[in-house]
C-alpha cells in the first residue's frame, strides 16, 4: 500500500519550528553536493573521483583485460575476481575492497545518509541531534500512548511482559543502542525498499511494544496520530562510519562501476529493492543534519492493503 497523508496528518499535528530547515524531497533540486560529501545515490558525483582514486591498481589495462573477459556475474559480496584480476595485470597484491574504503575515508570527510521518523516536534532532533535507541525512553513512551486508557486489558504487567520476550537490550542483535540510516533514502520510501514503517508509524521497537499491548489495527492507529512521516538528511562525519560498513559499500560502488565497462552486466546495487541501510552506535550531532523533509508518499509494507 502506497500511504498517502490525510489533511489532518498533514496540518495541525506538527509542532512550529524549524520550517526553515524544511528542504526538497528530490536530491537533485538540493543544489550541488560539495565535494567533501560522499552520496551514494548521486552517481555522477563520485565516478570520476574513484576511478581517479584506484587508478594505480585499477589502471586502463586492467579495465581493458575485464571488458575482454567479464565474469558472468559482477557482485560485491566476493570482489576475488577483481583482486585476482588486479594481480594477473599489475603484479600487485592488494585486497581492492579494503582498499577502497580507505581511500573513501581519506578523500571524504562526509557520508550522507537519511534517518526515517515519524513525529510532532522537530526541535529535539535540531537541538539535541539523532540519538541511538535508549530503551527505557521509548517504554516510557509507550506508557504514555498505550497505557492511557484508549487499549483495553492494557497494563504495567503486559507491557513488561512485552518488554521482555523483544529483550531489545540483548547484546546480540538487539535495538538498544543503534541509530539506523539508508545511503539510498528511496529505501525508506518505496515498495521494493520495505522499510516504509519507520516513517508511517516512528520507532519499531515503539510498534513491536504496541503490538504486545493491543491488535495491529488498534496501534497502527494510535502511530498515525504522532505528527508527521519525516526524513532527516544528514552528513555523518567519516569518523563515525565503522570500517564495514565502508568497505560494503565500496563494494557496491566496485560493482556498479564494473558493470558499467559492459553493457550487458547490470549491477544490482542501485538497482530497486538493493538495500543501503547502516547503523551506528553513536549519536549524531545537530551540526550534521543537512535539513529535514516530509515525504508525500510512502509505501506501508506493514499493510495487507
Amino acid at each position: 500500500m502506497n500511504y498517502r497523508w490525510s489533511t489532518c496528518e498533514l496540518t495541525g499535528l506538527m509542532l512550529p519550528g524549524n520550517e526553515d530547515r524544511e528542504i526538497a524531497e528530490d536530491p537533485l533540486l538540493r543544489g550541488k553536493v560539495s565535494g567533501d560529501v560522499f552520496c551514494y545515490p548521486l552517481v555522477d558525483s563520485w565516478r570520476k573521483t574513484i576511478w581517479s582514486l584506484l587508478g594505480d591498481v585499477i589502471t586502463d589495462d586492467a579495465k581493458l583485460a575485464f571488458k575482454e573477459a567479464s565474469p558472468e556475474f559482477v557482485v560485491s559480496d566476493d570482489l576475488s575476481w577483481l583482486d585476482e584480476l588486479i594481480f594477473e595485470v599489475t603484479g600487485e597484491l592488494v585486497n581492492i575492497k579494503e582498499l577502497t574504503a580507505q581511500r573513501l575515508r581519506q578523500k571524504y570527510r562526509f557520508f550522507r545518509a537519511a534517518h526515517g521518523t515519524r513525529t510532532n516536534d522537530l526541535a529535539p532532533f535540531y537541538n539535541n541531534g539523532l540519538r541511538f535507541l535508549r530503551s527505557d525512553d521509548i517504554e516510557d513512551r509507550a506508557r504514555l500512548l498505550f497505557l492511557n486508557g484508549r487499549l483495553q486489558f492494557t497494563n504495567e504487567e503486559r507491557l513488561q511482559r512485552a518488554i521482555q520476550e523483544i529483550d531489545a537490550r540483548k547484546t546480540t542483535g538487539g535495538r538498544e543502542g543503534r541509530l539506523y540510516f539508508c545511503a539510498d533514502e528511496r529505501n525508506l520510501i518505496t515498495r521494493s525498499g520495505c522499510s516504509g514503517h519507520y516513517l508511517v508509524y516512528g520507532s519499531e521497537y515503539l510498534y513491536c511494544l504496541g503490538i504486545g499491548l493491543g491488535s495491529s489495527w488498534e496501534i497502527k492507529r494510535i502511530l498515525k496520530e504522532i505528527g508527521r512521516p519525516t526524513m532527516f538528511v544528514c552528513d555523518i562525519p567519516m569518523s563515525q562510519i565503522p570500517d564495514y560498513t565502508l568497505e560494503e559499500f565500496a563494494g557496491l560502488l566496485l560493482e556498479y562501476l564494473f558493470c558499467e565497462l559492459v553493457d550487458e552486466l547490470q549491477p544490482y546495487a542501485l538497482s530497486p529493492g538493493a538495500g543501503s541501510g547502516f547503523s551506528l552506535s553513536t549519536d549524531l550531532s545537530p551540526d550534521h543534519i543537512v535539513g529535514h523533509y516530509h515525504p508525500d508518499t510512502v509505501h506501508d509494507p506493514l499493510s495487507s492493503a
